[in-house]
């Protein structure tokens, strides 16, 4: 009788758990894990070229990854935003990886672009203000950094990335545009 009745309860349990009976799972939102002092937005506009890494390292508050491959450093502020410096070629480039959902405007239009393509290609520049104006009035975002260079990124509602680049010793006028 005792193994009997041991058998019915465990029978029971098996069939609890196995019904979902037994204590319910409770499903965890994944929330984006941020780290550092900023944003990536704030912290490439803190950050230039001449800094050393230690220095970088305490603006953005904790230390950048090496890469085994390379003279690169990555700051991993979240899951979709992070901030590298290369530091391979003669002169160092600030990059930032930025979540595009983030800076997406639906008063972006890239209509303009052939016509600016075309612009520069026949030695027409522009000014970072005189392409905000070109695209709308619409601020862009910097997303790079040379010595000599600032390059600003403007996304679209359909996700498309217009790029501009300023050169910050020639009157800073736009040397290169892309949209992908």
């Amino acid at each position: 009788m005792k193994k009997r009745s041991m058998y019915m309860i465990l029978g029971l349990l098996s069939l609890s758990l196995a019904t979902g009976c037994g204590e319910k799972e409770v499903q965890k939102e994944k929330v984006p894990k941020v780290q550092g002092n900023c944003e990536v937005r704030e912290c490439i506009t803190l950050l230039d070229t001449k800094k050393t890494v230690e220095e970088i390292n305490e603006i953005i508050g904790f230390e950048g990854e090496k890469s085994n491959y390379s003279e690169n450093y990555t700051w991993k502020l979240s899951d979709k935003e992070s901030i590298t410096l290369d530091m391979s070629s003669t002169s160092p480039i600030l990059q930032a990886t930025i979540d595009k959902e983030k800076i997406k405007n639906e008063d972006n239009d890239f209509s303009i672009f052939s016509e600016l393509k075309e612009s520069l290609n026949k030695g027409k520049s522009y000014t970072y203000k005189e392409m905000v104006e070109k695209l709308g009035g619409v601020e862009g975002t910097l997303a790079g950094k040379t010595s000599t260079s600032d390059r600003y990124i403007w996304v679209d509602k359909n996700d498309r990335t217009f790029s501009a680049t300023f050169s910050t010793t020639k009157d800073g006028k736009c040397s290169i545009i892309s949209l992908r």
